[in-house]
Formats: structure tokens, sequence, C-alpha cells
């Protein structure tokens, strides 16, 4: 998964077992801040059970899906650079 950190903007690219993202608990930490961020949480353990589809659809955003050759990633995508023009 890539994710861009809404603190300080920089692009992360992150794998997670789909088991764990599917039936448990998934936390990722940012490249640029060492923030935490919540991918997944079927558990509860941090409010009801939902994953970052349904956090990103409460704040009225959504997910992008595709795969590496569809999202046309570059180098700095990869690397994690802070500017982030998608």
């Amino acid at each position: 998964m890539m994710f861009t950190c809404k603190v300080c903007d920089t692009r992360n690219l992150r794998t997670a077992c789909r088991e764990s993202y599917d039936k448990g608990v998934v936390v990722a930490r940012c490249n640029g801040c060492d923030n935490l961020h919540l991918i997944a949480d079927r558990l509860g353990w941090f409010g009801e059970p939902s994953s970052v589809e349904e956090f990103l659809a409460a704040r009225g955003e959504e997910v992008k899906k595709g795969s590496a050759e569809t999202m046309n990633l570059t180098l700095e995508d990869l690397a994690g650079t802070k500017d982030v023009s998608v």
C-alpha cells in the first residue's frame, strides 16, 4: 500500500499481511515524521472495527486502488519524498 502522511506530506510505501488487514490490526509508521497511521482495526482496539477505506469514507475521502503498473510509480514515490503532486 502507498499513503501520504497528513502530518508531514511524506509518501510512504508499505506491505502488510492480507490476513492481518482482514482480521486484525495494521499500523504503519511514517518514514518522514515517525507518526503512526492506523490502516486497519478489525478488532476494535481503537474504536469501531473498520479499515482505511471506511476511515477515509467517513471523512469524505476515497482510497485509490491499482497495481504498481497502473499507478505509474516513480523512484521518488518508492523512496518516500515529501513532494506528492499526484
